[in-house]
């Protein structure tokens, strides 16, 4: 007999997909185990993702996804100008609840395998080249140092988070505490040295600010996807 409609197929093969990697960790994951968990045939998978690989892709781009969309929501209920830090620690607060994006970040061999290895930081430079836009954003917006040279500023936190994404490989495994002690020590460093006081802040142009980065990211996820 025909296996059933299952709706959306798709998202379907994304859960389980999900629950088999975090399982078995990617190397040793299949798509006969995938398929299998989903309840559908190995060519249904094929039907909406070519590879293996094609797979991970879309389930980090759905997490990066879910991600933005957690910040864009904090940032739109606080009744505070959001700050470059809280900005910051929105966005860590969301990674670590996902514990896909955390393997990435974490560059974990046992979930990931060598995938953060063969990508390489070059996977995300573009989303990390809007940095200089969305700084100057905030700087018009005055929450940051009129004085701050938003490129400088822009490579630091660049430089800040491709280390992060690939410091297993020259210092061993990065615990997930350690991940937020770096993170938070960070963003206390930005609100000491960068940030204006909240009086002096254009609570409009900080929300467009912080809804331009969001939009440029979730449209890149899209044409990743």
């Amino acid at each position: 007999m025909p296996r059933p409609t299952i709706p959306d197929r798709a998202g379907t093969v994304l859960d389980r997909a999900r629950d088999v990697i975090l399982e078995k960790g990617y190397r040793r994951a299949t798509i006969a185990d995938i398929a299998a968990r989903a309840g559908v045939g190995k060519g249904a998978v094929y039907l909406d993702f070519a590879s293996k690989e094609e797979l991970l892709d879309a389930l980090l781009a759905r997490s990066m996804r879910d991600l933005a969309r957690e910040v864009r929501d904090r940032a739109a209920a606080s009744a505070e100008p959001v700050t470059l830090s809280a900005a910051f620690r929105f966005g860590l607060e969301a990674l670590l609840g996902d514990r896909l994006l955390l393997a990435l970040h974490l560059s974990d061999e046992d979930v990931l395998g060598d995938y953060v290895r063969t990508k390489g930081p070059e996977r995300y430079r573009a989303r990390m080249d809007w940095l200089g836009d969305y700084l100057v954003d905030l700087q018009r917006a005055g929450l940051l140092r009129g004085d701050l040279d938003p490129g400088a500023a822009s490579l630091l936190m660049s430089v800040f988070g491709v280390g992060l994404a690939n410091a297993a490989a020259s210092l061993g495994g990065l615990p997930p505490e350690r991940l937020a002690e770096a993170v938070s020590l960070m963003a206390d460093l930005i609100t000491a040295g960068w940030e204006e006081p909240a009086s002096r802040t254009d609570p409009e142009a900080a929300r467009r600010a912080h809804a331009a980065l969001l939009d440029r990211l979730d449209a890149q996820i899209g044409a990743d996807r």
